[in-house]
């Protein structure tokens, strides 16, 4: 599909869901709408990067400083494809066993969410809370953004199944107010390895061993914020050194409404 036509087409999906105000509150000023105090918070951090971006080892290094520093820190780490087929002279290409174009249009799609800070498509970048963009190297803006905690609009919780513990049941709750607003808004699980070394056998990073965190490996959509429903779903428990986050999001269209650790 024709990536201008997907994103017409989800922005349109998006003004049909929310109302005008919020949606161009959302588009035009990248303030997120306000919400009740539901008792959780948004502090989620994406890295974009990639296995061919000489710049990208410093990113990936403080995203996993960041991450044993702050407990409470949420992070996903998307990498793109477009470093796949570039050559680095004699070395090379080198094709990142991580990468998804699928994950390449998330990065396009925040590119025209109004993001604050430096947005754009390029690597490393980060996003935090899906609201501020930043160079995914820069510590110092990095940190600024994540200081700026955000309340979530829904609380989500797990609970194991009491016959299956290897399932977990994910529910997704918001008062009234929230459920309308939001209604229509995608949940999504997103699941990750905890960490991988690689090593490089070509392009920019050739001869590099590189250590990478919370590699996001799957995306699933799980269900809809609903008006009248229960917001509730059975998930398989991450794996032995993997991890899953769930996301409250319109694609990577809109700011993070809610986002929780599952475990």
């Amino acid at each position: 599909m024709n990536l201008s036509f997907h994103i017409c087409t989800r922005l349109t999906n998006l003004s049909a869901k929310l109302p005008l105000s919020l949606v161009l509150a959302m588009m035009f000023s990248g303030v997120h709408a306000d919400t009740t105090n539901s008792g959780q918070s948004v502090k989620l951090i994406e890295l974009f990067t990639s296995h061919g971006c000489s710049s990208c080892p410093r990113a990936d290094k403080l995203l996993g400083e960041l991450l044993e520093n702050d407990p409470d820190l949420l992070a996903l780490e998307y990498h793109v494809d477009y470093w796949n087929t570039l050559v680095h002279g004699r070395a090379g290409n080198f094709v990142d066993p991580f990468s998804s174009a699928d994950y390449t249009q998330r990065q396009r799609e925040y590119n025209v969410s109004n993001l604050s800070g430096q947005p754009g498509v390029y690597t490393p970048q980060a996003v935090v809370n899906g609201v501020t963009a930043a160079v995914g190297s820069d510590r110092k803006n990095i940190t600024s953004a994540l200081q700026r905690v955000r309340a979530a609009a829904f609380d989500i919780n797990q609970e194991p199944s009491s016959s299956d513990p290897s399932v977990l049941q994910i529910t997704v709750n918001g008062g009234d107010q929230q459920r309308q607003i939001f209604a229509g808004t995608d949940i999504t699980l997103v699941r990750y390895i905890d960490s991988a070394s690689t090593k490089i056998t070509g392009g920019e990073n050739q001869n590099l061993e590189l250590v990478n965190h919370h590699i996001v490996f799957e995306v699933t959509k799980l269900g809809q914020i609903s008006n009248d429903e229960d917001m509730a779903y059975a998930i398989s428990a991450p794996k032995e050194g993997e991890g899953c986050v769930v996301l409250v999001q319109e694609g990577a269209l809109t700011p993070v409404f809610a986002a929780f650790e599952c475990a």
